[in-house]
């Protein structure tokens, strides 16, 4: 892929950073800071844009929230300033980079997401006796900073201030999950991450490049590894063949891939091949060869809110809940 340069004026003008202010604040602005900043908001982006040229703008601190469902995460939340600064250098990257995604990568991207991915599925499991699911351990905690930034983000870009901005946006979340309690919290072993490594659940520029830091596997396992039917959400990959063997295989090739060249581990390294004939959940959904249902898991969580809603006897959010699991169920 040939190297883009002469991005970063495009992206920290003012006329991009206020765009980008504009996409975050929609559907957002009767949040209370959101609101308090947009009386002040032509002034914080000029302000911001200055700080940017000048190259001494620095991230600030991140609001931390721990979550349980549908597993233990850590959520960090930037100030707006810095959210600003994302989504401005999203505008102009995302164009320009995500066509060189593979089709059959589902998260982050205009056009797909989760329903689309489950249909792939489905209709792989129809034309592939075999699957494989793998998914990687402790994903965006393990995500280093090095690798993403030398051998995924500087192979497509080649303007140093730019890649420095990048450099300092991952920098701002080491530490994140160090921190006393998140480790314990999250299940992470007492020397688990390593200085260098972790995306902050929460940037819109981690999402996004968490999706480009596999993009390399994705085009390995089409052209060297040459899997029939291949799929992945993020890090939940899925791999279908007409032979259980050639999956094995692919287990062991993909595992050394991950730690090669991305320093990443499998979670289940020897999870088994299984036959598309027994039905998956994948994605919060329950596959089959004959349709896609939600997992019972979803329905079990759709029932205690529902019952928790009722008990509350709130008509309104009782109604809004009914329209959306209708949704899910249908």
């Amino acid at each position: 892929m040939r190297r883009i340069g002469n991005l970063f004026d495009a992206i920290l003008s003012p006329g991009n950073l206020w765009r980008a202010w504009q996409e975050f604040a929609k559907g957002k602005r009767q949040r209370t800071t959101v609101a308090d900043f947009e009386w002040r908001a032509p002034q914080e982006v000029l302000c911001l844009h200055q700080q940017l040229m000048a190259e001494n703008y620095r991230p600030q601190g991140y609001r931390l929230k721990m979550i349980h469902e549908p597993k233990r995460r850590l959520v960090a939340a930037a100030p707006i300033r810095d959210r600003i600064v994302h989504h401005a250098i999203y505008r102009i990257l995302s164009p320009l980079l995500d066509p060189g995604l593979i089709r059959e990568t589902w998260a982050c991207l205009p056009g797909r997401g989760s329903h689309r991915a489950q249909i792939a599925c489905m209709g792989a499991m129809r034309d592939y006796p075999w699957r494989l699911a793998l998914d990687i351990r402790h994903y965006f905690p393990s995500i280093d900073h090095a690798i993403l930034l030398e051998n995924v983000m500087a192979r497509c870009i080649k303007d140093r201030r730019l890649l420095e901005l990048l450099r300092k946006i991952c920098q701002s979340g080491d530490g994140l999950y160090r921190q006393p309690g998140i480790g314990e919290f999250l299940g992470f072993p007492s020397d688990f991450p390593p200085a260098g490594c972790g995306l902050p659940i929460g940037n819109l520029t981690s999402q996004w490049q968490a999706n480009h830091y596999l993009s390399g596997l994705d085009h390995h396992v089409k052209r060297i590894v040459q899997i029939p039917a291949y799929h992945r959400y993020m890090d939940d990959m899925l791999f279908f063949a007409h032979s259980k063997s050639q999956l094995q295989e692919t287990r062991v090739l993909v595992a050394e891939w991950l730690w090669e060249q991305r320093r990443l581990k499998l979670k289940h390294p020897n999870v088994a091949v299984h036959s598309t004939k027994q039905p998956m959940t994948w994605l919060g959904k329950r596959i089959s060869t004959s349709g896609i249902n939600p997992s019972r898991r979803l329905i079990r969580k759709m029932q205690c809110r529902m019952t928790e809603l009722i008990r509350q006897g709130d008509e309104e959010t009782i109604r809004h809940a009914v329209a959306s699991y209708r949704g899910v169920l249908l």
